[in-house]
């Protein structure tokens, strides 16, 4: 059998490219992009908490206008307009409503239900702690006070919030009170 030059030399292109074919590794496929990281979560709420002030502190009075234990949060002008005619409807000439600026701020009321004359209620501090307004009121009752009814109420403009306040309750006895 003879050979033909040419057809070996095709063969072996042929068996040559054929191996390669084979043997040839495709390119892996590029990695996919790294997903992005989910976002980090919000930083928690800064913790504010402040006295309030005496210009903030709008009435005070012991009359029966809050004859109950009362905690009330006044976030419009009707309302608060109801509010302070309730609460100064025992004096002789109602005082002019005080201003409150109802997108910038609210009214809290506490009032303490029937004590005795001498005994107070106070909003002492507001703040945000955990994302919530929580205003401090402290309840004092004065020890020999006289025996006569009284109904103490306080009305204090803060800062606006669109969450519940939170009222956190303190008591505590007047001076020289063992």
């Amino acid at each position: 059998m003879r050979s033909h030059p040419a057809l070996v030399t095709l063969f072996a292109v042929v068996v040559l490219v054929s191996g390669c074919l084979l043997h040839h590794k495709k390119p892996a496929p590029a990695p996919a992009p790294a997903a992005a990281p989910p976002p980090a979560p919000p930083p928690p709420p800064v913790e504010q908490w402040a006295p309030v002030s005496t210009d903030a502190r709008l009435y005070y009075d012991d009359v029966d206008a809050f004859p109950d234990s009362t905690r009330l949060t006044v976030t419009d002008q009707d309302t608060w307009q109801d509010v302070w005619k309730r609460a100064t409807r025992r004096q002789a000439s109602t005082p002019a409503t005080p201003v409150v600026d109802f997108n910038r701020q609210m009214v809290l009321v506490v009032a303490a239900g029937r004590m005795k004359t001498g005994d107070e209620i106070h909003v002492d501090s507001v703040g945000t702690i955990e994302g919530r307004v929580r205003a401090a009121v402290t309840t004092r009752a004065q020890c020999g006070s006289i025996p006569t009814a009284a109904y103490p109420f306080e009305i204090v403009r803060v800062p606006r919030s669109s969450t519940a306040v939170v009222f956190l309750e303190h008591r505590a006895k007047g001076e020289g009170c063992s």
